[in-house]
């Protein structure tokens, strides 16, 4: 109850930015799968270290199906943790058992409404974690703040490009260097608005 003739103060809701940070490993020749088989299985332990750790740093991830799928065991063995996990898909119903509230979410939603809600609910950091067709999506939008690349040595000719799709996005260098004492590289860009 406010004195006599003093207003209540409007409710000020203030959201913080949520930055959008795009994690992906690749062979030097720009391909995320080596050849067609999918999954990461090519990566370096320095990589799968570097990936873990960044991961620790978010508290919400967004990825596609078959990302999802293919690492369906490990995610759902580490679901407990408190990092929101949220898998863009055109079918969420045919994972309805595998939904934990607050920890893994199945959506057809738009990737600017699911920015914009995941901000809503607090997260300041998410990890965008492919594949290709969603890097698209959110690079095309505008919705990726940074992007961490790793590089491994390696060169397959074929397999899921890092982005699967038309894009054109001017990037600045925040640094490159090796993962530990290895041949991986670990490029850092922050992408520039237009």
């Amino acid at each position: 109850m406010h004195p006599k003739g003093v207003a209540a103060a409007p409710e000020v809701v203030t959201l913080l930015a949520m930055e959008v940070t795009l994690l992906a490993a690749q062979s030097i020749d720009g391909f995320i799968t080596r050849h067609f088989e999918p999954g990461t299985a090519f990566t370096s332990p320095e990589d799968q270290r570097h990936f873990k750790a960044a991961l620790r740093t978010c508290d919400a991830s967004i990825m596609g199906g078959e990302t999802y799928r293919v690492s369906r065991d490990t995610i759902r063995a580490h679901v407990a943790s408190p990092r929101r996990r949220v898998v863009l898909t055109r079918t969420p119903e045919r994972f309805a058992d595998d939904v934990v509230p607050e920890r893994l979410e199945f959506t057809t939603e738009d990737p600017e409404r699911l920015v914009v809600r995941l901000r809503e609910l607090g997260h300041r950091r998410c990890a965008l974690l492919g594949g290709a067709q969603i890097h698209r999506l959110f690079l095309e939008r505008g919705l990726v703040d940074l992007i961490e690349v790793t590089l491994e040595p390696r060169v397959f000719g074929t397999g899921t490009p890092l982005v699967g799709g038309p894009v054109d996005l001017r990037l600045r260098l925040l640094g490159c260097a090796p993962l530990e004492s290895s041949d991986t590289l670990l490029a850092r860009y922050q992408v520039l608005r237009s």
